[in-house]
């Protein structure tokens, strides 16, 4: 739940024009991809409406990702653009949170009792949200954050051989000898500060996701990710479900996360991955010599990468409306 208090009254109105008077922000449980634009949208309401400082209640937030991170950092940027002093107050989760992914020293926080060294990774609960609108769609799949009852599809995708051979997917790692509902497990998939993981679903609502894709090892302060893509249907990847719901999340990542570099890299075996990347724009940058051991001998690790210049005119191509959280925003 989000509450926004104005000056002057309990719910809205600027109210009291005295320059001690605040704009209070209240956000409760979760900054996450799921309430990301409901925060954007407050926090536009409040600079607009008033001039007044803004505080941004965070104090029982437990969960936060990479979009409610970019989120907030931009909260902050705007704000300075105006003139407005603006403050955060965080949970142990978000200061957690934001030295994680290395932002801590950009946002102006308020009454943070703990050090690095206290705090530890938050234990997510269960998600209490309704099921989400897309995150973002074609007319043939979307993509949306996983609910908590559809965690065993990682457990099912995890036992799959092949696809270990073809990733080696840390997250399917983790899932495998942790189990899906493993705390551990649970925040890297609803609250981990440095990473994004989505579901790759069909636009019939009814057929089951046919795989994910993830954002991991963020670092919002020099703006790049690194990529990685399972479809685990035979007939999607004969499809290109991959690449079109790989270019739909650079689009989507490129306005909420602002990233300037996405990086990906492909055993030199997975042939069908590294044409894939080639088709999305990434180019291949180098090469890790043997760092991988499969059928009895060892492979090379290609690495690929795309930047933002390079997405915007695949984005073009593509016809991908904005997709920012802010109201009014025209990103890119």
């Amino acid at each position: 739940m989000l509450r926004r208090s104005f000056p002057g009254s309990a719910t809205s109105g600027v109210g009291d024009e005295s320059p001690t008077a605040a704009v209070d922000i209240r956000l409760d449980e979760e900054l996450t991809v799921r309430t990301a634009r409901r925060f954007c949208c407050a926090v536009s309401e409040a600079l607009t409406r008033a001039r007044d400082p803004v505080r941004v209640h965070l104090e029982t937030v437990k969960s936060v990702d990479p979009v409610g991170i970019a989120a907030l950092l931009r909260a902050v940027r705007i704000a300075a653009s105006l003139s407005v002093a603006i403050s955060v107050l965080p949970s142990a989760a978000v200061y957690w949170a934001l030295f994680a992914a290395g932002v801590l020293d950009d946002i102006p926080l308020v009454d943070h009792r703990a050090t690095p060294s206290e705090l530890g990774p938050p234990v997510i609960p269960e998600p209490q949200v309704p099921e989400q609108e897309w995150l973002a769609c074609t007319s043939r799949l979307g993509l949306r954050p996983p609910t908590w009852d559809e965690l065993g599809l990682f457990e099912r995708w995890a036992q799959d051989p092949l696809l270990d051979q073809m990733m080696g997917s840390e997250l399917l790692y983790l899932c495998r000898h942790a189990g899906p509902y493993h705390p551990a497990f649970t925040a890297r998939v609803f609250g981990d500060p440095v990473s994004l993981t989505v579901l790759v679903q069909p636009s019939d609502r009814a057929s089951e996701p046919v795989g994910f894709i993830r954002l991991y090892n963020i670092n919002l302060a020099e703006r790049f990710g690194f990529l990685e893509t399972a479809i685990v249907r035979p007939r999607p990847l004969k499809s290109s479900w991959g690449i079109e719901a790989s270019r739909l999340f650079l689009a989507y990542a490129m306005d909420t996360l602002e990233l300037d570099r996405v990086e990906s890299k492909v055993y030199a075996y997975n042939v069908l991955s590294a044409n894939a990347l080639r088709r999305n724009g990434f180019r291949q940058e180098g090469v890790l010599r043997a760092a991988r051991r499969y059928d009895g001998r060892r492979w090379d690790m290609l690495v690929f990468a795309i930047l933002r210049d390079e997405l915007v005119v695949q984005r073009a191509r593509d016809g991908f409306p904005p997709m920012g959280l802010w109201p009014g925003d025209a990103h890119p």
